[in-house]
């Protein structure tokens, strides 16, 4: 064919270039969403992980539910720590990065007595004032420490009053 014989051959229409786009369109959406599905966050050809869990609770998290601003007293890799003043109450606040230093932590603490709400990657001290708001107001678990007035030991509370109600 001759350059100037070009002109005789006939041009595709405008309904042909239309479908001939809406293909190409929709062959890379699929392109797309197959590499996604393989190699995106989380996909098929990717490394495996584990799904992350729910979030924990910060201490800020955690203050702000109670109705108070949190002081941040200590940060550091197994302690998260803040205090703030709720009904003229001073709240204690702490948050772990693992269930491992929650129980440590609070297992050096029970010796020491005083009522704890535990919760998942949480504590919170407690005092007989509070210790009824703050329970309905986050959930958890009442666990009380060693009875140092020589009245017995206390024991975690599982009755109906202080069932717990979520973890927060």
């Amino acid at each position: 064919m001759r350059p100037q014989d070009t002109f005789l051959v006939p041009a595709a229409t405008d309904r042909t270039v239309r479908a001939a786009l809406r293909w190409t369109a929709l062959l890379v959406l699929l392109l797309l969403g197959v590499a996604e599905l393989l190699w995106g966050a989380g996909g098929l050809a990717g490394t495996s992980q584990a799904a992350p869990g729910p979030a924990r609770s910060s201490v800020e998290d955690l203050a702000r539910r109670i109705g108070c601003t949190a002081e941040i007293t200590a940060d550091a890799a197994d302690l998260r720590q803040g205090l703030c003043t709720s009904g003229g109450e001073e709240v204690w606040i702490a948050t772990f990065p693992t269930a491992g230093a929650q129980d440590a932590w609070t297992t050096e603490a029970k010796a020491y007595g005083g009522s704890y709400l535990v919760g998942d990657g949480w504590v919170v001290v407690l005092s007989d004032a509070t210790a009824d708001l703050l329970h309905g107001l986050l959930g958890g678990t009442i666990v009380n420490g060693a009875d140092h007035t020589g009245h017995g030991e206390h024991t975690d509370h599982t009755d109906a009053a202080h069932a717990p109600t979520g973890s927060g």
